[in-house]
């Protein structure tokens, strides 16, 4: 059954106040009216000239800067980084802690503006594990800059921490509702130094957003239109922006259709080709982006044919029944450079591994609750996108 859209019933929560467009960087100064800043970056910053650039517009506003080194948001760096940011955060409490930087950086810059009142990480990261209650807090303010094009968080409450200490290690979500930042300016000047495979793998963690905001039983008439947007967006701009690197109408096209995504999948959730990825992440070492789009093909098989509404959303992503969709997306995988099959990972037991993420949370989310056999390569005939 299709809810009409103008009697279907939703919600919308949003308290993030968005600046987009290039070069809007160079309002932050205006905007912080003076008041302090601690700025958590990706360690590159210095080398690709933002942290210097950063520390132009700054001046005397900057009181502290941590370098994050690259990798996966591990809970490990709680800890370290609590104790040499929070004294500051405490002693100037309208400090402004500012995350310039990817998905790792935002991601740990929203559990650490959750200070302790007694100092101690330690509570902090047990209360994430689920191992004691959330200590009391001081929510310090945050302020998010994404530098590419995929992840969404500025515009979410949540992050994902991985606890590489546990055996087997773990995804470890923070799901709180304070985790909004106030403020997200998104600069799509700023992805202009992300590398090719940091361009392309952001993209597709912008897409898998899309598609999973809209195969989602939580969806509504304004995240369809959001979500099939962004795909469409990912779906044009990326081979663009491969074929013309500098070319920044292509970036912002990527950017603006992260932050659709971003704000689609913040009131929908994610679903199943997310709970998918997780294990691909621990096991293969792939970027997030990767361990998603290798199994989208396989979840747009699973959710065509359930929900009208799904369907045409779908239908509208390549302009073609959402029978053939998942044939086009393959083929769109494969010409960015992409791996649309989970094979190609060693994994054999694709279908066994879908029935056991359909019953996870994010799985729930998925619009299809019973899996069909596992999707084949569907042997229809069409053009080349």
């Amino acid at each position: 059954m299709m809810t009409d859209a103008l009697t279907a019933m939703f919600d919308w929560q949003m308290p993030v106040a968005l600046h987009f467009g290039a070069g809007v960087l160079e309002t932050l100064p205006a905007r912080l009216d003076g008041d302090r800043v601690v700025l958590l970056t990706f360690a590159g910053a210095e080398a690709c000239g933002l942290l210097s650039r950063l520390r132009g517009l700054l001046g005397d506003q900057l009181l502290h800067v941590e370098l994050v080194p690259e990798g996966l948001a591990e809970l490990s760096r709680l800890e370290p980084l609590a104790a040499r940011l929070w004294p500051i955060m405490a002693r100037w409490p309208e400090t402004v802690l500012l995350a310039v930087g990817g998905g790792t950086v935002l991601d740990l810059a929203k559990v650490l503006r959750c200070r302790s009142l007694d100092g101690d990480a330690a509570t902090l990261e047990a209360a994430l594990c689920d191992r004691g209650d959330w200590p009391m807090l001081s929510i310090d303010r945050l302020w998010l800059v994404p530098t590419t094009a995929g992840t969404g968080s500025e515009v979410t409450r949540w992050a994902t921490l991985w606890d590489t200490g546990a055996e087997p290690p773990v995804k470890r979500s923070f799901d709180r509702p304070f985790g909004h930042a106030e403020r997200a300016l998104i600069d799509p000047v700023l992805t202009l130094s992300c590398p090719p495979a940091v361009l392309r793998d952001a993209a597709l963690d912008a897409l898998s957003h899309a598609l999973e905001a809209i195969w989602n039983h939580h969806a509504s008439p304004l995240s369809d239109l959001l979500a099939v947007s962004a795909a469409r967006r990912v779906i044009a701009a990326l081979p663009r922006a491969q074929a013309e690197p500098h070319d920044l109408a292509h970036r912002s096209a990527l950017s603006l259709a992260a932050l659709e995504a971003g704000l689609a999948f913040a009131q929908t959730r994610t679903a199943l080709a997310h709970a998918l990825s997780y294990a691909l992440t621990l096991e293969h070492g792939l970027s997030h982006g990767q361990a998603c789009a290798c199994w989208l093909v396989a979840c747009w098989e699973l959710a065509v044919g359930h929900d009208e509404r799904v369907d045409a959303g779908l239908a509208r992503v390549f302009d073609t029944a959402p029978e053939l969709g998942a044939v086009h997306l393959a083929r769109w995988l494969g010409s960015v450079g992409a791996q649309a099959d989970p094979a190609a990972f060693g994994i054999t037991e694709a279908q066994d591994r879908i029935r056991a993420a359909l019953d996870s949370p994010r799985g729930r989310n998925f619009i299809a609750p019973v899996p069909k056999p596992f999707p084949q390569e569907p042997q229809i005939d069409v053009p080349a996108c």
